[in-house]
């Protein structure tokens, strides 16, 4: 089985100026997520997207292979506007995409969701994407959702509510491009924790991940 990996990060963050090229320990958060794909060596080729010519440069040093974005595919545009184009100029027929908002992934965890891939069972599922348990009391309008309140368990025996950690997710081509995604319909869950689980969105998420990654700290 041939998997390619796909990156692909774009200029005017709104949250964060700059995010792709915000420094990240010796590199950005872009070059460091380019040189773990480069590192691993599990893909069969590896596919970069970006409307940032330094990134560009530094990924075809890196024998990526580049995808020119109309504007269109730019700005404003979400992974179900962007993804089916991208996935359209890619060889293989596996795709795993990943993002440079999880800078904290271990090299180990990336390996491990390629060897649980190509051994899955897709009468069962149809992709792979990492996620986390969430242990936590949710609500929403209508009251709770994961527990009742006349007998509120303890938080770490919530169970049956997961969060969608966008670190990894594996999909063939053709269901990329059908359900306008890189998630499944119904996809194998890959587990992972704090502090893998952090993804930048903020500047409070940015500044966190700094700090597990100088003090180099991991949680078993």
């Amino acid at each position: 089985m041939k998997i390619a990996a796909l990156l692909a990060t774009r200029k005017g963050s709104k949250r964060i100026r700059n995010k792709s090229t915000k420094k990240f320990g010796k590199f950005n958060l872009t070059t460091l997520k380019l040189n773990q794909i480069a590192k691993v060596k599990v893909f069969s080729n590896s596919y970069f997207s970006s409307d940032i010519r330094s990134l560009n440069l530094y990924a075809q040093k890196k024998k990526f292979n580049l995808i020119e974005r109309p504007s269109n595919y730019m700005g404003k545009a979400t992974i179900s506007d962007f993804a089916p184009f991208l996935a359209r100029n890619i060889e293989e027929e596996h795709i795993c995409y990943i993002t440079n908002t999880s800078p904290l992934l271990l090299n180990s965890t990336l390996k491990r969701a390629i060897n649980i891939y190509k051994k899955l069972n897709f009468k069962k599922y149809d992709s792979l994407s990492t996620f986390e348990v969430c242990n936590e009391f949710l609500w929403n309008d209508k009251g709770s959702l994961n527990y009742k309140i006349t007998s509120q368990p303890m938080s770490q025996e919530l169970k049956g509510i997961y969060k969608f950690i966008p670190a990894i997710s594996i999909i063939p081509k053709k269901k990329l491009i059908k359900y306008k995604n890189v998630i499944g319909v119904k996809p194998y869950k890959l587990i992972i924790k704090k502090p893998e689980t952090i993804d930048i969105d903020t500047i409070y998420d940015y500044e966190l991940a700094k700090i597990f990654n100088k003090k180099n700290l991991r949680f078993k």
